[in-house]
Formats: C-alpha cells, structure tokens, sequence
C-alpha cells in the first residue's frame, strides 16, 4: 500500500513493535516513566507499572482488561518485594518482552563535600539505582526469557562517564550500572538484549536539594544549548527496545552532548 512502513524500517518497528507486548516499567509512575508507559499505550502496548509508592491501587483484573494497565508493588530496597513482583507478573502475564528501568533516587551535594555522603545516603543510593535493579534483573530473567524478542530497557545517567552528578554516590551507582549490563549482555545473548538510555539533568523533581540556577548552568555547560525533554528519552527508550535490534550492551546518550 502507497506510504505504509517497508519492512524492517523504523517506522514499521515503532507502529508494529509494540502490538500486545508485555512491557513492565519500574519507576513507571516517575516522570520518564510515566512518558514510557503514555508511548506505549499509544502503540498498542500493555504495560505492568512497578511502583514503591505506597498509594499504588493495586492489581485488578478488569482494569488490566479494559485499560491494558497494572500497577504494583515494587521496592527495590526490599529483596522480599522484588521477588513478589516477579511472581505476580508471572502470574498476571506470563512473560516480560520489554522490561523498562527508571527507578531511582538520588540527592543533590556539592562534589567535594565528601562529609556529607553519609552511611544512610551512600546506601540507599546504592540500593535504588544498582543493587536492587540486579536483583530485579535476576528475578526477571525467566520471564524475559519467556517473552517475545526480549529486551531489557535502563535509564542511566551521562554521570556515569563524567564523574560529575548529583553526588558521589549516584555517579559509582550509575558506573557500576552500566558496567553489569555489560556484562549482563554476554550472559543473556542471543536471547535478551540490554540497553542503557543515558540522559543528562532534565527538568524534573527526580533530585532532591537542586538549586534554582543548577538547569541554567548545566545548559550553558551543554553543547546543544538545550536539555533533553523526557520526552525525547522515552522515545530514545522505545527505539531502543524495538528499533535498533542489533544492539546489546551498549550507552545511548539523550543529553545534548553533554557527556563531551
């Protein structure tokens, strides 16, 4: 048919890649997250949110049906609610073909302040943006397995190559992240393929303590003069996932140039 999608184009991939797939989003109620989870509704995906919040409704089994949304329970601080949520999706859907990470907490401390990176601050950074995501990993890998052309999605962060973020502890989190998937892309393939989006700062409330000039000094620090939208990232986040697959293992960076 004149102007359909050629086989293997782009545009093909996006308009028929996400037909009834199962796509799990941790973090989906965030603000890149929650831009995944609009995507891939609007391509024809259905999505399973993992969410630590505490107001999350719940898995309903109508909602699932009529809307093609599930929420539930995920802490990533808790090995317990991790294995929890592998087992309901299990349960529920069967099989993960996407599963997308954004979930994360970081907090905004001068570089050099060494002092301030306490015990407390050091772990749970550590705990929400690396260990608890190789658990979920672990504890997903059959599903993923299971799934149609498997792939698993991370948000990372340009931080991970600078060395200069939020703070010390979010930057080793980031870098340890991003050196597992490596590794994690040799022990899955051929079946699942892992993808790293890497985005600068972007206007959100993600990081706590930011002052009021801190976007304005990263874009005069940003060659493009721009930040990224979460927009362009959770499309870079969908590309990933279903257009660009022969890739695995690699950093994809939304930032502007910033890494630079």
């Amino acid at each position: 048919m004149p102007g359909s999608p050629n086989p293997g184009s782009a545009l093909n991939a996006l308009a028929e890649g996400f037909q009834d797939t199962i796509v799990v989003v941790v973090g989906g109620r965030g603000s890149i997250g929650s831009e995944v989870v609009s995507q891939v509704r609007a391509l024809g995906g259905r999505v399973i949110i993992g969410s630590s919040s505490p107001d999350f409704p719940g898995f309903e089994p109508d909602a699932w049906s009529s809307s093609g949304v599930a929420v539930l329970p995920c802490n990533l601080k808790d090995p317990a609610s991790i294995a929890a949520f592998a087992a309901s999706i299990g349960e529920i859907a069967g099989r993960i073909d996407i599963l997308v990470t954004t979930a994360g907490s970081s907090v905004q401390l001068p570089l050099k302040k060494l002092e301030l990176l306490s015990d407390e601050l050091i772990d749970d950074v550590f705990q929400t943006n690396a260990i608890g995501l190789l658990r979920l990993i672990r504890e997903c890998t059959p599903l993923l397995k299971a799934g149609q052309d498997p792939v698993i999605v991370n948000v990372g962060s340009v931080a991970a190559m600078t060395g200069l973020g939020s703070n010390l502890a979010y930057v080793g989190a980031k870098a340890s992240v991003d050196a597992m998937f490596k590794g994690l892309a040799k022990a899955l393939a051929p079946t699942v393929r892992l993808v790293t989006i890497a985005p600068s700062a972007l206007e959100t409330d993600f990081v706590k303590g930011r002052g009021a000039d801190f976007i304005e000094k990263t874009i005069a620090a940003t060659p493009l003069g721009r930040l990224a939208s979460v927009q362009e990232v959770a499309s870079a986040v969908l590309c990933a996932a279903r257009v660009l697959t022969s890739t695995t293992g690699s950093v994809i960076t939304v930032d502007g140039g910033r890494h630079l």
